[in-house]
């Protein structure tokens, strides 16, 4: 096993502060589960009509495939150095920079997309509720504010409230959807149809009905962020991981199949052409307070996403900043909160910059839609670096426990299926700025390539001891 770096205590993150309701609070928020099914129904229905469901079952699925592989490495290489470790110890340092790489986009412009549809959304609602019009730029300015303040004075205060949010957005999705399961039941109005292949019409696009529904379980892997702080990370980040995404993933298909069968099978083009459907079902099922609640669940969601999202990339960014290839000042530890501040004040300074840019430029909707985008073929990429990464790493390091189905078999199917969601993802190329996600991916892996070579001329060393440092000890 790769041995840890010794450091002064104040220098690293606080270890054996978490545990396992934090690590996998981290993961679910940063799905956002009561958001992301708010939104993505919408687009679905439009694809495959009323098979919305059976897209989640396809999507739980590969999901749980991939998770394995996040699953087997933390167990081994358990560090807030994440997927850019694992990368680097199963394919090499070279490869895990790349991986580093293309997280500081992932993860870099990740929040300012979820402060940008927070901004938004919050403009829209209190112009409903109240009346009065406060321009996006402000809530996202005092969302930011209020994140990095939560993040700044430490993990388990931040990881706390996120649990009291996920807790209030699944209980209130939870009560409307077994409000309308019980009265549609008690009129003989619920049906397995959407479930079935035999049942999907002709016309659907079952393929990109899938691929939403698969990008809805992108953040699974944040706990692994978490190695270095949570409490036997061997054995609770793993768990963690593959626990959040079997509780999501069964609460997507609840919530799928309650908004299939409350606008009716027949009726289900009335939901496509619905900007708020779950607003619609709360109103038809329980009333305006309803209605409110969901509003509320929808930006609590996304709030405990920016959270998480902000704590995740921060630890990254932190954990390659202290190997010398990223700008040393992001590695810096704060002596009391041990967390790491430069890293979420630069993560949050850039989010700023960023944000109301895009925003003003291309309208908040836009630029959202746009980073997403770029966000979900970055993942994608990630994910298939990790799930070679795992088999390589087995194959040459751990031999004597190679398991064909498990190491093998397993990751490189989750290689080709990520494949087909990346090609899924881009073709055909949607309409301006969206056509740009995969020239924006394309051009920062060029320039990662080229910021690599440049850094194996000053910094060798740096470059070949990536990923080997900074490996948590259960004993620590």
């Amino acid at each position: 096993m790769t041995s840890q770096a010794k450091f002064p205590k104040t220098a690293v993150l606080k270890r054996n502060t978490l545990d396992f309701r934090h690590a996998i609070a981290m993961s679910m928020a940063v799905m956002s589960p009561a958001s992301a099914i708010f939104f993505n129904i919408i687009p679905q229905a439009a694809l495959v009509g009323a098979a919305i469901p059976l897209c989640y079952v396809i999507a739980f699925a590969v999901s749980l495939l991939v998770a394995n592989q996040f699953c087997l490495l933390a167990t081994e290489l358990p560090t807030s150095g994440s997927w850019y470790t694992f990368v680097a110890q199963g394919l090499n340092p070279r490869w895990g920079f790349i991986a580093g790489w293309m997280t500081l986009i992932s993860y870099g412009l990740a929040p300012t997309a979820v402060f940008i549809i927070i901004g938004f959304n919050l403009h829209d609602l209190i112009i409903r509720w109240f009346g009065l019009n406060i321009s996006w730029i402000t809530w996202f300015i005092l969302a930011i504010v209020s994140v990095f303040g939560l993040c700044y004075f430490g993990i388990k205060r931040s990881l706390q409230t996120d649990i009291t949010f996920l807790v209030f957005e699944v209980g209130v999705c939870l009560w409307l959807a077994f409000t309308v399961l019980f009265q549609l039941g008690s009129k003989g109005q619920l049906s397995l149809v959407p479930f079935k292949f035999s049942e999907i019409s002709s016309d659907a696009h079952l393929f990109l009905g899938v691929i939403l529904a698969i990008l809805s379980f992108t953040g699974f892997e944040a706990a692994v962020t978490l190695g270095e702080e949570v409490k036997k990370p061997r054995q609770t980040i793993p768990k963690s991981v593959m626990g959040s995404v079997i509780i999501v993933g069964i609460f997507y298909l609840l919530m799928s199949y309650v908004a299939t069968v409350a606008y009716g099978i027949q009726d289900i083009a009335k939901l496509a052409q619905d900007a708020a459907p779950f607003d619609t079902i709360a109103r038809r099922y329980g009333g305006n307070f309803v209605v409110f609640l969901i509003d509320l669940a929808g930006i609590i969601s996304l709030y405990a996403v920016a959270v998480a999202i902000v704590n995740a990339g921060a630890r990254i960014f932190y954990a390659i900043s202290r190997e010398g290839l990223f700008p040393r000042w992001l590695s810096q530890i704060h002596p009391r909160y041990r967390t790491p501040t430069n890293a979420i004040f630069g993560l949050c300074g850039l989010t700023l910059v960023s944000g109301i840019s895009l925003g003003l430029w291309l309208t908040p909707v836009v630029a959202f839609s746009l980073l997403g985008s770029v966000g979900a073929l970055t993942a994608l990429i990630i994910y298939a670096l990790v799930s070679v990464a795992c088999f390589r790493y087995f194959w040459t390091k751990r031999r004597d426990r190679f398991h064909w189905l498990r190491y093998g078999i397993l990751p490189l199917l989750s290689v080709f299926i990520l494949g087909c969601i990346g090609f899924g993802t881009i073709y055909p190329l949607g309409s301006f700025p969206l056509n740009w996600a995969p020239l924006i991916v394309i051009s920062w892996i060029v320039l990662g390539v080229g910021v690599l070579i440049f850094l194996q001329s000053i910094k060798s060393e740096e470059i070949q001891r990536a990923g080997a440092l900074f490996i948590t000890d259960e004993t620590d």
